[in-house]
């Protein structure tokens, strides 16, 4: 795996924080072990069988995670914050806490690595 940011948009130092503030939803099926792969919730995304995790980064700095309960309702399961420096996310949310390395960013998806 490449510490590469070659799929990084060029303007996107400035832009950055802008772009990982909204609500990603997890496709866990292609996740592998310390590599997460995220969809803009705004996207098109395929069912699944299981419940999604949604990653939710506001504009402000406040970071929460949420996932589908066994009624379907969605449940937060923890709050916390998000910043960035450079290539780097770093989450202070229980279960997600440290820092990732944004491999890519594209327009509908994110993908981060743990450092």
């Amino acid at each position: 795996m490449s510490d590469s940011t070659d799929d990084l948009p060029d303007a996107l130092p400035d832009a950055l924080p802008d772009a990982l503030a909204q609500d990603w939803v997890e496709i866990a099926e292609r996740c592998e072990p310390g590599r997460l792969v995220l969809k803009a919730l705004s996207s098109t995304i395929a069912p699944s069988r299981m419940p999604r995790r949604r990653l939710c980064l506001g504009a402000n700095g406040d970071a929460l995670l949420q996932a589908g309960s066994a009624n379907d309702a969605l449940e937060t399961q923890g709050h916390g914050h998000w910043s960035c420096r450079d290539d780097v996310l770093s989450l202070t949310l229980p279960g997600w806490e440290g820092d990732y390395h944004i491999e890519a960013l594209e327009e509908e998806t994110l993908i981060i690595t743990q450092r």
